[in-house]
């Protein structure tokens, strides 16, 4: 921690000459003079305080300033100027975790308004080589409501902060790779690891006595790698298999085949592309892409995009640049197009090997023997300018990269975690698989895998091959249309975090269902699952039947009945997020009478009224709008039960 500044001490001059500078640039992006605001009193009342809290920087207490400020937020929650004067004071206090906090708070309340002082400060931070801060704040900014001619100039920052060179073979601080153990490894040869969009599933490659076969693992309860299992016949053979790709959801496989004649005319065999899909527990024999794909070159390693629309895979094929390229063919209108060479930027008279597309489907990770690196062969990543080309690659660096042969990497959705095959002093023998912490100069968009199934809500089962819309609702762009799958009625999308989407399915014979997912939560999980349920018109469904009982004056619940209610709230965004028309019905009793001439059965009315008031109250207490209760008295001749006149049947019903 730094102390409180004192004029006496000469190495924080330093500091304030920053503080200083920092005050006059907020000074010109933030005027205190300010403009005519709706709320007059209370811009000018947080002028005065804003104010107060400069005049502890101009004097150089530090701490005091923060403190002023941080009381200033709270009260005045609307006003960015606090955020951004706590952001730079905390990075002269250099606490990163609050550097990020407020930065995070400016840009979630005016992105536009945070840009220029934000990028002032990381452009500091950067000077002072403290990039890996800066480039977490301007991947916050990528994904915010920026302008587009701002975040243009954003998406040039964070190539500029990461073009850091560890060619010079140091190690990126914070980054060491940890072998993924005998679950997976054994003295033979691991290589090329796949994972679904869910992370939970891993299929790699395995090189042993001249041939290669796929193996799988997936994760348990506890989020450990189970024992790897040969994927056996299909798609393993006594023939070599290689560089397998798992689709988003792990129901297809792309592959490399090789040796095998294949459709498409090539004589005496070759390496071709070919993909699996799931029937029920097993594997389909392979099927090849036509020679649209599929030359009498070499055609390996592919990679399909998290949407399936994009397949990358590398060929020596006319048109390249020289060795191995990647090239990539897109689907559409039920075909896969013609391959397109990614170009002189990302391809070299040389070998580009091994590509992977993250699911944020902006960042590509590829192995290389042309670019500028450590070794025999580096690992580099580069990420999409708008028109669609590729930007300068950047080296991933020590110890990523070694001098030897570092040829094959895959990252995790949310991308904090890699793996990787490597041959290292650690290893079981030849190559294994590691897994090691993504670094933010590397990182991709953080991304999220959504999943789960399409049902009918009413009768449970299971809607098959229907088409499912993911909409970017900030400029209405839709980023996709999938179907449910054709196996199990299941999804899985990959969406950026930061963003806010909207899921829609219209289906004949169901209400149009939509649902909002905004993900502006950094604690987030990886994976978000529910279940997509259509609605028949004209059904309804009984989401709760329960007696609530009072105590006899008709005054409170008892303990049993409180928790069933609290239990019941915490389900009714659930039961109402899909425009649900949800009606509750409670009903009370009251005795008639021992004889046509008892007078107190006016009083029993009103104590069943009094129960019947007192759930409703509860539930507009808790915001349910009384428009939709309906309550109801019923009178009994008997007095056998007297059960019936403690309790308030309830029924939550939904109308489809």
């Amino acid at each position: 921690m730094i102390p409180s500044l004192q004029k006496s001490d000469v190495s924080l001059l330093p500091c304030i000459q920053l503080l200083k500078r920092m005050i006059l640039i907020l000074s010109v992006f933030f005027p205190i003079s300010g403009q005519a605001q709706t709320a007059v009193d209370s811009f000018k009342l947080y002028r005065s305080s804003f104010g107060s809290c400069e005049d502890y920087l101009r004097k150089g207490k530090l701490d005091k300033a923060i403190s002023c400020y941080e009381d200033l937020s709270k009260r005045f929650p609307t006003y960015i100027k606090s955020y951004i004067r706590l952001t730079e004071l905390y990075y002269i206090k250099k606490d990163k975790n609050k550097i990020i906090r407020y930065a995070n708070k400016a840009i979630d309340l005016n992105p536009n308004d945070a840009y220029s002082p934000l990028t002032y400060l990381c452009n500091k931070m950067n000077s002072n080589h403290d990039e890996d801060i800066a480039i977490l704040i301007m991947n916050r900014l990528s994904v915010s409501d920026v302008e587009n001619s701002k975040k243009s100039k954003v998406e040039e920052n964070r190539l500029r902060y990461t073009v850091k060179s560890y060619i010079d073979k140091s190690p990126v601080p914070g980054v060491e790779l940890k072998n993924l153990g005998d679950s997976i490894n054994s003295f033979e040869n691991e290589c090329l690891p796949t994972l679904t969009l869910d992370g939970k599933t891993m299929v790699f490659t395995r090189r042993a006595g001249g041939n290669e076969d796929f193996f799988i693992s997936q994760k348990d309860s506890n989020n450990i790698w189970t024992n790897a299992k040969n994927l056996g016949y299909p798609p393993n053979t006594s023939m070599p298999e290689g560089a397998a790709m798992l689709s988003a959801d792990g129901y297809y496989l792309f592959y490399t085949r090789c040796d095998m004649p294949s459709p498409d005319g090539i004589i005496g065999g070759g390496c071709d592309l070919v993909f699996s899909y799931r029937e029920d527990s097993a594997w389909s024999s392979p099927q090849y892409f036509g020679f649209t794909i599929n030359t009498t070159g070499y055609e390996g390693q592919p990679c399909i995009s998290s949407d399936n629309k994009d397949l990358y895979f590398v060929s020596n094929r006319e048109g390249g640049y020289g060795g191995l390229d990647i090239w990539v063919s897109r689907f559409e209108n039920n075909y896969w197009t013609k391959p397109v060479n990614l170009g002189p930027t990302i391809n070299t008279p040389k070998n580009e090997t091994s590509p992977f597309i993250h699911p944020d489907n902006e960042t590509l990770y590829f192995a290389s023997d042309g670019h500028p690196g450590l070794g025999q062969t580096d690992l580099f990543i580069s990420r999409k300018n708008k028109n669609g080309t590729w930007k300068k690659p950047i080296n991933l660096g020590a110890p990523i990269n070694t001098e030897n042969f570092d040829g094959s990497i895959v990252v995790n959705a949310k991308g904090t975690q890699g793996f990787l095959a490597s041959d290292r002093t650690d290893s079981k023998g030849g190559l294994d698989i590691y897994r090691f912490d993504i670094y933010p100069a590397i990182a991709p968009v953080p991304t999220l895998c959504v999943k789960g199934f399409l049902l009918d809500k009413f009768y449970k089962t299971r809607l098959y091959e229907r088409p499912i819309y993911f909409t970017y609702t900030f400029n209405n762009t839709s980023i996709g249309e999938q179907s449910s799958n054709e196996g199990d009625a299941s999804y899985s999308q990959a969406l950026q975090m930061g963003k806010t989407y909207l899921i829609s399915v219209i289906e004949d014979g169901y209400r149009p269902y939509y649902k909002t997912l905004k993900l502006n939560n950094d604690s987030l999980p990886e994976n978000l699952y529910f279940d997509i349920k259509l609605k028949q018109p004209g059904l309804k469904d009984t989401l709760l039947k329960a007696n609530i009982r009072t105590d006899s004056t008709g005054l409170q619940f008892d303990s049993t009945s409180a928790i069933l209610l609290d239990t019941l709230f915490s389900k009714w965004d659930h039961w109402t997020e899909d425009s649900a028309n949800v009606i509750v019905f409670m009903k009370g009793y009251y005795y008639s009478g021992d004889t046509i001439t008892d007078t107190l059965f006016r009083d029993r009315i009103d104590v069943c009224q009094k129960k019947l008031d007192l759930l409703t109250a509860w539930f507009n207490q808790k915001g349910i709008s009384c428009d939709i209760i309906m309550q109801d008295m019923d009178m009994l001749i008997y007095n056998d039960d007297k059960d019936w006149f403690n309790n308030v049947e309830l029924k939550v019903i939904e109308y489809y």
